[in-house]
């Protein structure tokens, strides 16, 4: 092997070594999780599993919940949740992260 064949590895070596992984540049605490404003568009739409699971995606978010009048939930705040508020006929009526 040359060494302009050796130094051409080498320098492709080091330059792949590095470009970053995608999704480890910034720590877990900085990195965005749900964003609930980019789903907006189900709100006045019927609930149904289909549309939380279109609206997660949305968002971002790795899990969703939907929130009914009267309900219980848990009152843990997860930043990577969409809740999905609906009214007593099923309508979203909000979306919000936590």
């Amino acid at each position: 092997m040359s060494l302009r064949v050796i130094h051409c590895l080498v320098v492709l070596l080091i330059a792949v070594t590095l470009i970053p992984a995608e999704g480890l540049t910034q720590p877990a605490s900085e990195r965005q999780a749900c964003a609930a404003g980019e789903a907006q568009a189900v709100v006045g739409q019927p609930y149904s599993p289909d549309l939380a699971e279109r609206a997660r995606r949305t968002a971002g978010a790795r899990e969703v919940q939907k929130v009914e009048p009267g309900g219980a939930y848990t009152t843990d705040l997860n930043a990577d949740r969409l809740n999905i508020e609906v009214d007593r006929a099923g309508i979203v009526t909000g979306l919000r992260c936590g």
